[in-house]
């Protein structure tokens, strides 16, 4: 079965599937941690998106905090395959560094076909990728990444939060988009909201949630060579043994901005 993206709508207060109100904040100031407790979201694996359930996600524009016009791509492995392009180009015309000829506003959302039960679900951006090409792409599997001695983080350049108070259950994603010289690693960037489904967000959930922990440190992560795992995108196993010891990711780490300000 094959993706297809429906085209971009509009984001209504009170009919739109998501509250754009309660994530307004997020990402709108450079070098302020995220408080994970105080905001009720938790920090869940990125690269763990594996959807048991037949669901048609949604995906919307929350906010970007980047010059860059940057491609936005989702690749479905399992029951469903193929990759699209759910954005051509994160890009806000009243985001937090927004641009006149910029094809997006906050809230602009779009619906995914559906996806079978049994798929892993990736996303990745293509840095300034309207402007370059060739662009490497960061995805939230991680080990296709590269890594740096100017990101700490890497090889992770996106992180992901659950919202399990939220009317409809749904996951924030956010990514860093420089890999070397001149990365603030601040994860905001870009920034989405997924819709997976009320089943697939609590599978997903009770699976790869890592807590609100502020002790949790991702900076021991490393890419494994892709031949070690399955067609389903297994975890990266030394990954996942330093992440259930509390060890892989930190709050400040994701604060949707920490240090100065990148793009």
């Amino acid at each position: 079965m094959s993706l297809s993206v429906g085209p971009i709508q509009s984001y209504v207060p009170g009919s739109t599937w998501f509250d754009l109100a309660k994530y307004s904040s997020l990402g709108t100031q450079e070098r302020v941690s995220l408080n994970l407790s105080e905001s009720n979201l938790w920090l869940i694996d990125s690269s763990d998106l594996y959807l048991p359930y037949n669901y048609a996600p949604r995906i919307a524009f929350i906010n970007e905090g980047a010059g860059y016009q940057s491609p936005i791509s989702m690749t479905a492995n399992g029951a469903t395959s193929g990759a699209v392009t759910v954005f051509s180009n994160l890009s806000g015309s009243n985001s937090i560094l927004p641009s006149a000829n910029a094809p997006l506003r906050i809230g602009d959302w779009v619906q995914v076909s559906e996806v079978l039960a049994g798929t892993q679900l990736n996303f990745s951006v293509k840095p300034n990728g309207v402007v370059n090409a060739n662009a490497t792409s960061l995805s939230t599997d991680y080990r296709l990444n590269p890594t740096s001695a100017y990101n700490p983080n890497s090889p992770i350049f996106w992180a992901a939060y659950a919202d399990p108070k939220a009317t409809k259950p749904l996951l924030l994603l956010a990514y860093e988009d420089i890999v070397g010289r001149g990365s603030d690693n601040d994860f905001n960037d870009g920034i989405l909201a997924v819709d997976v489904g009320e089943e697939n967000f609590w599978a997903i959930f009770t699976r790869a949630n890592l807590g609100q922990d502020a002790t949790i440190n991702l900076k021991d992560a490393q890419p494994v060579p892709l031949e070690m795992h399955s067609a389903l995108g297994l975890l990266v196993i030394g990954a996942i043994a330093l992440m259930r010891r509390g060890s892989w990711w930190k709050q400040t780490l994701f604060p949707i901005g920490t240090q100065t300000p990148n793009s």
